[in-house]
């Protein structure tokens, strides 16, 4: 087959339709051992109906249990020199504490909306796209019903390219 018999490959062909996913009335806890169990570091998150709510991302886990004034990202810079002078000195039990008044929250409240949606019809481009910009896995979603149809990781994109799809 030549590179021009190729078929273009939609998202729908690549993506995995079975993905874990968190339900969004999941307890912050919950969740955080759903992506350790899995060994993920992000996991979508749906509506008891399976419409797509979010992203659940170790970014926000990692912010909830973070002293307020160190997730300014404007300010990143200044917050590690704080940091390095010891004016920041924050113990793994004020982690704890502040992971305590998380703990039992809804997942829901900590879903991401910023995460690119693809839709199942999309060519496989248009995900290589957002995968070259930071995205390690995009949601696809139904956009009549906004239903959750699977998702595409950079692993499923290179074994296309690779053509072990």
């Amino acid at each position: 087959m030549s590179p021009t018999d190729v078929p273009d490959v939609t998202c729908r062909s690549v993506m995995d339709a079975s993905p874990a996913v968190l339900q969004a009335d999941t307890s912050f806890r919950d969740s955080i051992a759903a992506l350790l169990q899995h060994r993920l570091l992000a996991m979508p998150v749906v509506d008891a109906a399976g419409h797509y709510l979010g992203v659940f991302r170790k970014n926000r886990v990692i912010a909830g249990v973070l002293p307020q004034v160190a997730v300014y990202d404007d300010h990143f810079h200044q917050i590690t020199r704080m940091v390095d002078a010891g004016l920041l000195r924050d113990d793994l039990r004020q982690v704890q504490e502040r992971f305590a008044t998380l703990a039992d929250l809804p997942v829901a409240q900590f879903a991401c909306l910023d995460t690119p949606v693809l839709r199942p019809d999309q060519p496989l481009v248009t995900a290589l796209h957002y995968l070259y910009r930071g995205r390690n896995f995009l949601p696809v979603v139904d956009p009549t019903d906004h239903r959750l149809c699977g998702i595409i990781s950079t692993w499923d994109v290179l074994e296309s390219v690779l053509g072990r799809a």
